[in-house]
């Protein structure tokens, strides 16, 4: 089960070294998401980060970078997705640009599990999918429900929302593509220790990330 990172959408103290400390503990999968940056911060963020950890970086908006700097992927919101003239040229770098860059999007109910695509992405994002105070199904999401999809849908799933150690098992259990943690590794005063939990849990569950 692959271990994914989302960024802050706030700024977070010495940031870019903290994932850099990520990347070379072996984080393969970072989301990039600053919803109010513009493109020239953008840029200036990913140069910061070595370049050699640019090919672990999935970014959420000004796609047009992922070319610019080889990244790993992009990550599509229903915006982008929309069939308003403004987004053509997203729709259409997705067609004929970015035909090996990874491709995601997210969805926010179960019910959408089933829904025809009109690409093909190589993983979705689905959630707020657990409570992070108790560990169980967020509202909408129960596990017979959840087993269905990732059975039957022919569509790999990522976890996200309410994301800590004491879930990890239990997503793996489930058959999940992947785990992707935010607020409990960046809503903390020490990030890095956090993550560092994240990491020693995957291993004893024997889990590459």
């Amino acid at each position: 089960m692959k271990l994914f990172v989302i960024t802050s959408s706030k700024e977070v103290p010495d940031e870019i070294s903290l994932i850099t400390k990520m990347f070379e503990c072996g984080l393969t999968n970072l989301h990039l998401r600053k919803p109010k940056y513009s493109t020239k911060q953008m840029i200036e963020y990913i140069n910061e980060i070595p370049e050699h950890f640019h090919k672990y970086i999935v970014i959420h908006s000004h796609h047009q970078l992922a070319l610019k700097f080889d990244l790993k992927g992009i990550h599509l919101t229903s915006t982008h997705l929309s069939k308003k003239w403004k987004y053509f040229f997203v729709r259409q770098r997705l067609k004929f640009k970015f035909g090996k860059t990874s491709k995601s999007r997210s969805y926010s109910r179960l019910q959408q599990v089933y829904d025809k695509e009109e690409y093909t992405f190589d993983y979705i994002l689905i959630g707020t999918m657990f409570n992070s105070f108790t560990g169980e199904f967020y509202s909408g999401f129960y596990e017979a429900g959840v087993k269905a999809a990732i059975k039957n849908s022919g569509k790999r799933y990522v976890a996200r929302g309410g994301t800590s150690p004491q879930i990890i098992a239990k997503a793996a259990g489930l058959g999940f593509y992947g785990l992707a943690f935010n607020s409990y590794i960046w809503d903390n005063d020490l990030p890095f220790e956090n993550f560092s939990k994240i990491l020693a849990t995957y291993k004893e569950n024997k889990l590459e990330i």
